[in-house]
Formats: C-alpha cells, sequence, structure tokens
C-alpha cells in the first residue's frame, strides 16, 4: 500500500535535522509503513537505559500474526535511533489496558524485545531493514504471542432475593420489645431492584406501629436528622390496597420525618388482640405501596402468634432511613429510663389517629417552558473570573529540544576553549617570529639604499647598450645580405676541407636513400636506379674515407 505523499514529506523533514544517514533512514521506513498500514511514525522523546533522552523516530501500531489458525493483531513500537543504520532500532512490545506483557524468550517483562537479529545488526548493518526484522518479529508471534488478555472480574449476577444483613448490636431492651424487634427484623421483604419501594399511605388508614429496620438497601441513605429528646421512632402507614406509586420524591419524605411520640401501653401485648385491618378508600393523590411488594395481612386470632413483623407490610427503607441499622441512631430509640413494655396499640389509639393526619404538602406548580422568542437576541457571557489561569503544563519535546541544545552549546563551547587554548602557544612563537622579521627587515631596508643607487646606475647603463645596439640592427638592414658559406667558415683550410667533405658525404646519402623510394613508386625504372646507384655509391664510398682521413690528421678520430 504505497503511503502518502504527505506523510513522506513529513518523514524527510524530521530526519534532515539529527539523523546521521538521512536517505538511508528515509528509504527503509518507507518500505516499512508501505508493507505494513497500521503503524504511524511520529516523533517522541526516548529515554535510553543509561538516563539520557533524545527525539527520536517512533513507529507504533499493530502487525498482524496467524496464531493458531486466527489472525491477531499485536501492539508494539519501534524507536529509530539517530545513528541508524549503524545502531539497531530498538523495539517493544505496548500492551493496551486490557493486556499485559507475556515474557517469553524473545520479549523481558517490560516488554522490551530481543533477538540475535538485533545483537549483530552493527555487524551487518548494511543488509538489515526494520521490514525484514518485522517479518522475523512475525514468525517468532506466530509461536509465542508476547501478549495475553487480563482477567477482569465478572460482577455478580443480580439477586432476586436479597438475604436479611444481620442488624449491628443494640442496647439491651424490655422482652416484650426484644422479641418484637427481631420478629421484624427477621421479616423477608421482596423489594425490586430496578425501582424504589413504594411509600406509605395516609396515616388514617391504618394504626400507626414501629418500623422495623430495613433489611433490602436500595442505595446510600441520607444522613438522619438528629433525633429530639424522649422517645421517638419513625411510624409508617399502610394500606391493603395496591396502587400506582407516583414518581414524586422530595415531598414523601418530608411527610414522615416529624412523626407523633407513641403512647404508653400498659397491658402485655400477648393480652391484647391482634389489629383486624378494613378495607378503607384511598384519597386520590396519595402515595400507595405496589402490589407485587406487598401482601395484605391475614387476622390472627386473640392469644395466636404476631404476624411477622408485627403483622404489617415492609416499609420503605428510604423513610426508615432515621432508624435504619446502617446508622447509630438505632441504638438511641429508647431515651431515659424504660418504660412498659410495648404492645399492640388500643382500640382508642386507632380512633384518635384519623383526627390528626399530617397535612399533605401541595405539589409544586412545574414552571413554564421558556420562550424562545422572548428571549433578547444579546448572549449574556460569563463575567471574567478574577483567578488565574491554570498553568501551561510543560512540554516534553520541547524540554527535550532545550537539554539537546544547551548539550551542543556546551559540547561547542569546551570545543572552541580547547583548541584556543591549543593555539596559544603557536601564536605566542609565530609572534617572536615575527617580531624577530621585522627587526631583520628593517636592518635589509637600511641597507638595500646603497644597492638601489648602484641598481639604478647599471640600469642606465643597460638603457644605453640597448639604444646602441638598436642603431647598429638599422643601420645593417641597409646592407646585402651575407653569403652562407661566408658565415660558416673554419679556423683552417683543412677544417674547411672537412666541412665540405663531411657535406658531400651527408648529400650522397640522401641521394641514395631518395632514389630508393622512386624505384619502389615507379617513379624510375630499375636498370636507372642500379646504374645511377652504383656511381652514387662509389662516390660517397670515397667521400668517407676522405673525411676520415682528414679526421685522423687532426686528431678528431683514433
Amino acid at each position: 500500500m504505497p503511503v502518502q505523499q504527505h506523510v513522506l514529506n513529513w518523514l524527510y523533514s524530521v530526519l534532515t535535522s539529527e539523523y546521521h544517514d538521512v536517505n538511508r533512514t528515509y528509504n527503509d521506513v518507507a518500505q516499512a509503513l508501505s508493507q505494513y498500514p497500521s503503524l504511524s511514525p511520529r516523533t517522541d522523546v526516548h529515554t535510553f537505559d543509561n538516563g539520557v533522552s533524545a527525539l527520536l523516530l517512533h513507529l507504533s501500531g499493530t502487525i498482524p500474526v496467524v496464531f493458531r489458525g486466527t489472525t491477531y493483531r499485536f501492539p508494539i513500537s519501534i524507536w529509530v535511533p539517530h545513528a541508524y543504520p549503524r545502531e539497531a532500532p530498538l523495539a517493544y512490545v505496548t500492551p493496551t489496558e486490557n493486556m499485559m506483557v507475556r515474557p517469553g524468550q524473545h520479549v523481558d517483562p517490560q516488554g522490551r524485545i530481543y533477538h540475535p537479529y538485533l545483537a549483530a545488526w552493527p555487524e551487518f548493518w548494511d543488509k538489515s531493514s526494520p521490514l525484514d526484522f518485522l517479518v522475523i518479529l512475525r514468525d517468532i508471534f506466530a509461536k509465542e504471542p508476547p501478549v495475553v488478555s487480563k482477567q477482569q472480574a465478572r460482577p455478580p449476577p443480580p439477586q432476586h432475593t436479597p438475604s436479611p444483613n444481620p442488624p449491628p448490636p443494640v442496647p439491651p431492651l424490655p422482652p416484650d420489645v426484644s422479641r418484637e424487634t427481631s420478629m421484624r427484623h427477621h421479616t423477608p421483604q421482596q423489594t425490586d431492584g430496578g425501582r424504589p419501594p413504594p411509600p406509605p399511605p395516609k396515616g388514617h388508614d391504618l394504626p400507626q406501629v414501629v418500623s422495623g429496620p430495613s433489611t433490602v438497601a436500595t442505595g446510600p441513605p441520607p444522613p438522619p436528622p438528629p433525633l429530639p429528646p424522649g422517645v421517638r421512632r419513625e411510624t409508617a402507614q399502610h394500606s391493603p390496597h395496591p396502587h400506582p406509586a407516583p414518581t414524586h420524591q422530595p415531598n414523601r419524605l418530608s411527610r414522615y420525618e416529624t412523626a407523633p411520640p407513641l403512647p404508653p401501653q400498659p397491658q402485655d401485648q400477648q393480652h391484647q388482640p391482634a389489629p383486624v385491618y378494613h378495607q378503607q378508600p384511598s384519597p386520590p393523590g396519595q402515595y400507595h405501596p405496589q402490589p407485587q411488594q406487598q401482601q395484605p395481612p391475614q387476622p390472627y386470632p386473640p392469644g395466636g402468634p404476631a404476624p411477622p413483623g408485627g403483622g404489617y407490610p415492609p416499609t420503605d427503607s428510604r423513610r426508615t432511613s432515621i432508624v435504619s441499622p446502617a446508622t447509630p441512631y438505632n441504638a438511641a430509640v429508647v431515651h431515659g429510663p424504660p418504660g412498659p413494655p410495648y404492645t399492640s396499640p388500643p382500640p382508642n389509639w386507632q380512633q384518635q389517629q384519623p383526627h390528626h393526619p399530617p397535612p399533605a404538602q401541595p405539589k409544586p406548580k412545574p414552571p413554564p417552558p421558556p420562550d424562545i422568542m422572548d428571549e433578547p437576541l444579546t448572549l449574556t457571557l460569563p463575567s471574567p473570573s478574577n483567578a488565574p489561569p491554570p498553568p501551561i503544563p510543560p512540554n516534553p519535546e520541547k524540554d527535550a529540544l532545550l537539554r539537546q541544545l544547551a548539550s551542543t552549546l556546551f559540547t561547542l563551547r569546551q570545543r572552541a576553549r580547547d583548541q584556543n587554548a591549543s593555539l596559544l602557544a603557536g601564536l605566542a612563537a609565530q609572534r617572536s617570529a615575527m617580531q624577530t622579521a621585522l627587526t631583520k627587515l628593517q636592518s635589509d631596508t637600511a641597507a638595500l639604499g646603497p644597492l638601489s643607487a648602484t641598481l639604478q646606475s647599471n640600469a642606465a647603463i643597460l638603457r644605453q647598450s640597448i639604444r646602441d645596439a638598436d642603431g647598429v640592427i638599422e643601420g645593417s638592414r641597409a646592407l646585402p645580405p651575407p653569403d652562407i658559406d661566408a658565415l660558416l667558415v673554419a679556423p683552417t683550410v683543412v677544417a674547411n676541407q672537412l666541412y665540405d667533405a663531411v657535406a658531400e658525404e651527408r648529400a650522397l646519402g640522401d641521394a641514395i636513400f631518395v632514389l630508393g623510394r622512386a624505384v619502389e613508386r615507379g617513379r624510375i625504372g630499375p636498370a636507372v636506379f642500379a646504374k645511377t646507384t652504383r656511381s652514387l655509391a662509389r662516390e660517397w664510398y670515397l667521400k668517407k674515407a676522405l673525411v676520415r682521413k682528414i679526421g685522423r690528421g687532426m686528431g678528431l678520430v683514433g
């Protein structure tokens, strides 16, 4: 797959700044990117094992590996050093959040990849490339996967039937109250985990009873308000009629925050008949429990066992948060000295309760929807804050460049200082030599004065001689040219005879040579050539003998 041109342009511009062999690095990285499009190049700061940081070219991504017939993509990252290709690239396995490194023969626990191909890279750098190394990695990972998936803990399945949690220890209560409270604690309450439990009905439907601690918590209860002095318990009122519960939540809790105190019961609960619940119509707009969460209670005969939980339906855990066992207020339910044992409410309490129902708070009127047409066209901008803006986080690339620049400048300064220190001795010797030369030049300048006067007089004489020679040349042009024989005159007669004999002997040799060439080209016939050559050769021999004789006589030939 071809690499996009703007990526190649960026790659070349990055390599020209720090890398030693730009063309080789560009070629190898471009080939790797074309073969593996899942790799993406960028520049990052890499910290070596010795603690030195450098801004390197970083190839990160995944490579496809076939493991047991299935193709997996393992994440890797390759760092290209500045001395590439003389130095081998650094390879790492980079697992994601849901993966972890699997140490093996070629991968250490930190994800560093080791292989003989990388170890022998400096020796065979001209034959190594990242593309070949990726092929080797695929073969290695096909046998030993470098990463494994983390074992994620599965969430427990939702429990539709919650088990009751034991309440924290409470102070000892009277026997009757303790027995009734324990019966309420062990009452199974089925509450749908997806919806909140229903609120209690109006106060005039059922007699008020003490609500037991909730065993199913749908969420963290809100912090309870402080209890007033005296015996204060939260009361809950229930209706056996199932009605849908409204979704309005704020008014439901405030309605039950202040409950009237329970009247003292002088009689034992065992001698009181169980209250019988009667169906009464519910006024509209009130809260009612949901049918799938409550069951209508059954009347019990006098003297029989009390119904579980005091004979009342389960209450909402959020409304009973004041006396919830999760808070420390459950231990402070009864204040002062213990009173008589708690028993069932008397009949007169059932009649007195409807006379004092808690006032129902009106539902707040929802605000009207905003009208976009009535809003002004100007946009109100928030007032500028006087708080200072947050500091800009440091840029690691900028810090790396600054450190590299400082190191480079320090190295250049030290190099220039050492070079200047080594040149000081030579400069001092050169200064002394120049001072000596200056003294010598001054002495030579003083000696050149007489020499200059002598040269000027010689130059005047030379100019006069040149003028005389020019006059002789002009006069010789009017005379006839001399004979060449008159110019070459020997000092003696024998010498002149020798000059003539040598000239004739050389001329005869040249004539015989020319006749031979003429015969070859057909200019003369063979008979003429033979006759002429015979006579010239005889004369040539005589001239040679004469030259030898004259030379012997003059002492030129030994």
